[in-house]
């Protein structure tokens, strides 16, 4: 079952955030669409974004050489679609460049006069997100401190043994927190629903 820290990102976006909105009439967006041209440099592309990883492990996971990933990721990192991140040593301590993509989102838009807005309302976007995870993150832990046990002997929070020792509105609200639910997990996707059901009514 995945949990809270596995759902939510661990630092909170910048305004700083990496996106990139490219014009489909700028020679950068025929740059772009030749690269992806590629079945095999998308397929990369895409599993970058799934998991940083090394060209060698990229060509596991691609079923291909080493030396073909090589290539692609080459090409991708001429077009600013992926860099390294990183290194990381192989079994045989030779070290290896692990790369992730260069930017998310990349959007391509049609009418440049709409790229400024586009550009901020994105990246306001990603800000109101990271903000909302962290708060989610807190959320999280300040519940996980409320209800946890004190009884000695146990270690953090034992929601089934503590749920059946409490009954009424209390047992209840365990129940909530502990068996229905993330309580952080709660509270992100009620604030994009707020944040969602708010831009819909300003919109009308």
């Amino acid at each position: 079952m995945s949990t809270l820290t596995d759902l939510l990102p661990s630092e909170p976006a910048s305004s700083d955030a990496k996106l990139r909105v490219v014009d489909v009439g700028d020679e950068e967006a025929d740059e772009l669409f030749d690269v992806l041209s590629s079945e095999t440099r998308r397929n990369a592309y895409r599993r970058l974004f799934d998991e940083p990883a090394t060209a060698s492990e990229l060509a596991d996971q691609l079923d291909t050489s080493v030396q073909n990933v090589s290539h692609h990721v080459s090409m991708l990192e001429d077009a600013t679609l992926v860099e390294p991140i990183g290194r990381r040593y192989s079994e045989k301590g030779n070290e290896m460049v692990v790369y992730g993509p260069a930017s998310d989102p990349l959007v391509f838009v049609g009418r440049p006069a709409t790229r400024p807005r586009l550009e901020r309302s994105l990246s306001e976007l990603v800000t109101g997100i990271g903000i909302v995870a962290a708060g989610a993150l807190f959320v999280q832990w300040g519940v996980y401190e409320l209800l946890a046990t004190d009884e000695p002997g146990t270690s953090g929070i034992d929601p089934a043994s503590y749920a059946a020792e409490t009954d009424g509105t209390q047992g209840l609200l365990v129940w909530l927190v502990f068996e229905a639910g993330e309580p952080g997990l709660v509270f992100f996707f009620v604030c994009l629903l707020v944040a969602a059901l708010a831009s819909f009514t300003l919109q009308r």
